[in-house]
């Protein structure tokens, strides 16, 4: 039986700069630390490894955000959480006043968040009333994209 899947939306929240330069700093510190104690090759052989693992790892970890068709059912993947279009309600951005309060913990109980920096925040409102989660706040470098798929997603389902 063949599956096809249709991407309608694709989003990796990819690490800042600032993460980067943190690798970089890393870097110095772990390749001066040891370049003193056991000589400068061994230093920053390892000060590299160090980095590397820090950059890795920042990359590996960071969240995609995902919608997909398959045999005619849509799905939002963000991180790890999945959920069908079908119980997505509303659908807003935040203005730069509710992204710093949603950081700083308003509705942290009830809403699933992948908040990351000063990115653009888009609040989806979850209709599933046994859903633990009655919001979604996910960061995105494309906030009108993610909308305009989401509600592209929604539309031949409710006409």
């Amino acid at each position: 039986m063949h599956h096809t899947l249709n991407m309608l939306y694709r989003e990796r929240l990819l690490p800042r700069p600032l993460i980067l330069g943190l690798a970089v700093a890393l870097f110095l510190m772990v390749g001066v630390a040891y370049s003193r104690a056991f000589g400068s090759l061994l230093g920053v052989l390892l000060g590299l490894s160090v980095s590397a693992l820090f950059i890795g790892f920042a990359f590996a970890t960071a969240p995609h955000i995902r919608l997909e068709e398959r045999e005619g059912a849509c799905f939002l993947t963000a991180g790890r959480a999945r959920i069908s279009v079908e119980i997505i309600g509303s659908v807003t951005q935040l203005s730069p006043t509710q992204r710093v309060e949603i950081r700083r913990g308003r509705s942290a109980d009830t809403a699933f968040s992948i908040i990351r920096g000063s990115l653009p925040v888009v609040e989806l409102e979850i209709s599933d009333p046994l859903d633990p989660h009655g919001l979604w706040c996910l960061s995105t470098r494309r906030p009108q994209g993610l909308m305009r798929a989401i509600a592209a997603a929604k539309g031949p389902k409710n006409g």
